[in-house]
């Protein structure tokens, strides 16, 4: 296992590549940034905007929200920059928290109409129960509907036009060719976001599509009679996470009261959902070794705002890789399952060649509070 010499990110991580130098294509595009004309590149959004933006007031684009940071930057900036009408839709997590609820409230509160997609959730939970013991996800539905939820949107309401926020291929690495585009499609979700499970597979568990309408993506017919397009806002600006938190926490964004998630370096991500900061990302670490505070401090690094030394310090300090405890609970009793199957479905996701083993019984060293020990940290 190794780790990218600009940052921390390991050779673990799904779709990273790295140079002959041992640097990840996500610091390599940190130079690629530095060459490109934003300016050209503003006059095209603007131009394309142009073409949609409405004349009486009447929505005219969709902006996908969480209430997180980065969404209510990207509706702020869309509204008052560039003077468009948008339309914001929210997909409702599996269990939205307190500072979600009143993030979403404070985006409200800005002058944003909010459409907010509910799944039904019989059907939801059965598709976190398939995601959580077949596909290592615990969030998975939840990561198909913020951008199904959005795109049906759209057909209904005859909005062609979504903003979505960052490119994550560019941002934080994956293919080249992927990383080059400037637009989302229903290609770009099923190669990045299903974990290689179409919807209509859902059927063999015993789920109706009929009942998960929010989670299946428009047909080909509907979003070309509607002209659906989506671009990327961090392909016409640069992407700056820090700059995104400043100018909305100034105006009364809240970052998570607690501070750090369980397994996190800072306290302004992944807060709308009781188990996407947390459960998931603590998955995440089982199955590729690194979760949620490298991700964070990776940004950093990029951004210029911390060296990579200073990296290895911080992550120290975090509980990236600790069981996460705050919520655990509240998703035992969510899927009615007990801790026992809860900690042998983990097992059944993590990379044994990650993490010790018990040389006599062959099983995953643990500690009494059900912590692994890992073979590799980053250096």
């Amino acid at each position: 296992m190794k780790y990218c010499k600009k940052c921390i990110m390991p050779s673990t991580r799904p779709e990273q590549v790295f140079n002959v130098d041992g640097i990840c294509n996500a610091c390599l595009s940190v130079n690629q940034k530095k060459d490109i004309d934003w300016q050209a590149r503003k006059k095209s959004f603007e131009d394309t905007l142009s073409k949609y933006r409405s004349s009486n007031g009447d929505y005219d684009c969709i902006i996908p929200v969480s209430g997180g940071k980065d969404s209510c930057y990207q509706a702020i900036v869309m509204k008052e920059k560039y003077n468009m009408s948008p339309l914001c839709v929210n997909h409702s997590p599996c269990e939205l928290t307190d500072v979600g609820r009143e993030n979403l409230e404070f985006l409200s509160e800005q002058g944003f109409d909010i459409i907010s997609v509910i799944p039904n959730r019989k059907s939801y939970k059965e598709m976190v129960r398939l995601g959580f013991f077949k596909l290592g996800d615990s969030c998975w539905p939840e990561h198909i509907g913020i951008f199904t939820a959005p795109v049906r949107m759209a057909v209904n309401y005859n909005i062609p036009l979504i903003i979505w926020g960052e490119n994550s291929q560019f941002e934080y690495g994956g293919p080249a060719l992927q990383s080059e585009n400037n637009f989302l499609d229903k290609n770009w979700l099923e190669q990045f976001q299903m974990l290689g499970h179409r919807i209509s597979d859902v059927v063999h568990e015993g789920i109706n599509l009929s009942d998960i309408k929010t989670h299946i993506y428009p047909s080909d017919e509907e979003i070309n009679h509607v002209g659906v397009t989506g671009l990327f806002l961090g392909y016409f600006e640069p992407w700056d996470s820090k700059r995104n938190v400043d100018i909305v926490e100034a105006r009364g964004w809240k970052r998570n009261p607690d501070g750090p998630i369980d397994g996190a370096y800072n306290d302004i991500e992944n807060l709308d959902c009781k188990w996407i900061g947390g459960l998931h990302d603590y998955m995440k670490y089982l199955k590729f070794g690194y979760g949620r505070a490298t991700d964070q401090l990776c940004i950093e690094i990029r951004a210029g705002r911390m060296s990579r030394e200073e990296a290895l310090k911080e992550y120290e300090v975090t509980t990236e890789g600790k069981m996460p405890t705050k919520y655990i609970q509240d998703f035992l009793d969510y899927l009615d399952i007990d801790e026992d199957t809860f900690h042998k479905n983990l097992d059944s996701f993590t990379n044994k060649a990650l993490f010790c083993l018990d040389e006599t019984t062959g099983k995953l060293l643990k500690d009494s509070d059900f912590n692994l020990s890992r073979k590799y940290i980053p250096s």
